[in-house]
């Protein structure tokens, strides 16, 4: 009878490396189309898939231009199997020309580094008051919620609203 052994060694090295890490969901944040003025803000779940508890850290970039990041939780520590919750916060600045957002908001933990797209496009408020009238404009992802309709000079298509301070 013939016997074939094989080492184990490396493949749980592999099989231990693979059981570390995070899920971003969703991986890409896009607001559509805003009214100036206003702010919005869409929900991130960061999800530790892995096997030990681990940190994290979140950084806007810094020409931010009105985005900001509110942690749902006061610590940077998520245990295995765990999620936090944050949400990307904007602020749509007033604009003279459509304007287009394209930045990344980098989440750092100790295995990986992600970078989280946030998109969005703001119209200039004639614009947008036009399109709104016309019922050319589309409503907004169902991710994204309005948090500041004050400040705004028409009346928003609907996303939900919440009334919790963001702190950039």
């Amino acid at each position: 009878a013939v016997v074939s052994t094989q080492s184990t060694g490396a493949s749980k090295r592999k099989e231990v490396t693979e059981l570390r890490g995070f899920q971003v969901y969703p991986p890409e944040v896009s607001f559509g189309v805003l009214c100036p003025n206003g702010s919005y803000a869409s929900t991130v779940t960061l999800k530790n898939v892995g096997i030990d508890s681990c940190r994290f850290q979140i950084k806007c970039p810094r020409n931010r231009d009105g985005l900001s990041i509110l942690l749902h939780t006061d610590t940077n520590f998520v245990a295995a199997g765990m999620s936090v919750k944050f949400d990307v916060c904007l602020t749509a600045g007033d604009v003279t020309d459509i304007g287009h957002v394209a930045h990344d908001v980098t989440i750092i933990t100790e295995m990986e580094i992600f970078k989280l797209p946030v998109r969005a496009t703001i119209l200039p408020t004639q614009e947008y008051d036009e399109r709104s009238r016309s019922g050319t404009l589309k409503k907004l992802p169902v991710n994204i919620k309005i948090i500041d309709v004050n400040s705004m000079g028409t009346t928003p298509t609907t996303g939900g609203m919440v009334s919790r301070k963001v702190i950039a």
